[in-house]
């Protein structure tokens, strides 16, 4: 009795916040069918159509409508979309997304009704959540692949069901900006899963290039010539990234934006290997997943999931000071909401905002520097001090622990 209310529990726990995902996948987007079931996610769409062309042997990046824009890899994993009859196969994404949400959330320890009520809200709330469920894209994915593979926390399985790296080298495969993730552990010192990463990524770019050969080697020609195939939406004011600001500010691209991408990019990888060695080794990956962010050409506002474990992580370590942690949650909650949505966008119409419209659009991407620069500073100052002896000590008593138990007489 006492199993069968639990299952019970956690079936009610589990079927509110997939509900919400099937509501926003629902109504957000014009001309959407809650029942019958039938959302137009606009981008999942662009994922199931890129199947299908795979598998009748035709181009995938020469399409009408919205480009295809990852490496032909994420191509061809996505071959699967294409079997199943659309009702089903949207369905099955809401709930691998909202799974895959609630992974992370999991491993920032969080649990039961605490646990459904917060996916709820983020689903509901959340800009880039629901940004991200409603036009049916991977950023939750990809995000998620990040925190189950490198950030320490509670843990469904005792033991790790694949070497660590593997699933940020697969990420970075399918999308380019995890590669962050495998640099900072890089960084830290972390060598075995920063190069696990660099061998998944280069098995699964191989077998895009074994099975499209062609696109492969137009996609990878053009991106190290410089063409991303989104260059042209660099300004659109829901690009949040260092040379979208760069662009709107300049009235132009120009190289000032990209070595300003890259001097930032260093920063956050500077603040996250500060953060990691202060003992905060959860906050420094989600630095990292900022930073990458940043410095991206293309940084949309629902990539931003990243905003949502920032956001818990700031609240549950109080040892921080507040002068960092509470501008922190300041930013966070800046791109929760993402008031820069309701500008006016696109057919270059950027070119033409006033002094507020650039203020409101481009704020939370200074705000993403300004919370970098602080952890920065504050990892080098006082309390960095106190917490870099703290890890010092605890090193040293583990070391001391392991000699004592290897000399003990059994």
């Amino acid at each position: 009795m006492n199993r069968l209310r639990n299952w019970g529990s956690a079936v009610l726990l589990a079927l509110a916040p997939l509900l919400a995902g099937f509501y926003v996948a629902a109504v957000d987007i014009a001309d959407g069918s809650l029942v019958p079931w039938d959302p137009r996610m606009v981008d999942f769409e662009v994922y199931r159509r890129t199947a299908e062309l795979v598998l009748a042997g035709a181009d995938i990046f020469n399409v009408d409508g919205l480009p295809w824009v990852y490496p032909p890899f994420a191509a061809v994993l996505a071959v699967p979309l294409a079997l199943p009859p659309w009702p089903v196969i949207t369905a099955a994404w809401i709930v691998l997304c909202v799974a895959a949400l609630a992974a992370v959330l999991f491993r920032l320890g969080l649990s039961g009704w605490r646990l459904s009520l917060l996916l709820v809200v983020a689903i509901l709330f959340i800009s880039p959540v629901r940004q991200t469920i409603a036009f049916g894209q991977l950023g939750i994915l990809l995000v998620a692949a990040a925190v189950l593979d490198s950030m320490p926390g509670p843990r469904f399985f005792r033991r790790r069901i694949l070497p660590e790296g593997w699933l940020t080298g697969l990420a970075t495969a399918v999308k380019l900006t995890p590669a962050v993730i495998a640099v900072h552990n890089f960084v830290v010192g972390r060598r075995r899963p920063a190069w696990m990463a660099f061998g998944a990524f280069v098995a699964a770019t191989a077998i895009g290039f074994a099975v499209l050969w062609g696109p492969s080697l137009s996609y990878w020609m053009k991106l190290g010539g410089g063409d991303s195939g989104t260059n042209n939406g660099i300004i659109y004011g829901a690009n949040q990234s260092l040379l979208s600001m760069w662009a709107r500010l300049a009235r132009s691209s120009s190289m000032g934006g990209v070595w300003l991408s890259l001097l930032v990019l260093a920063l956050g990888l500077w603040a996250a290997a500060l953060m990691y060695r202060r003992g905060q080794a959860r906050l420094a990956l989600v630095l990292a997943g900022v930073a990458g962010l940043l410095a991206s050409p293309i940084s949309w506002s629902h990539h931003y999931v990243w905003v949502l474990p920032l956001a818990v992580i700031l609240w549950q370590e109080r040892s921080l000071p507040g002068y960092f942690r509470w501008p922190g949650l300041g930013y966070a909650l800046w791109g929760m909401a993402a008031p820069f949505m309701y500008l006016p966008m696109g057919g270059d119409i950027e070119f033409t905002y006033g002094w507020w419209e650039l203020v409101v659009d481009d704020l939370g991407i200074v705000a993403g520097v300004a919370l970098l620069a602080a952890a920065v500073g504050t990892a080098l100052g006082p309390w960095g001090r106190r917490g870099a002896q703290a890890v010092a000590q605890a090193e040293a008593d583990l070391v001391q622990a392991q000699l004592v138990e290897v000399e003990e007489p059994e």
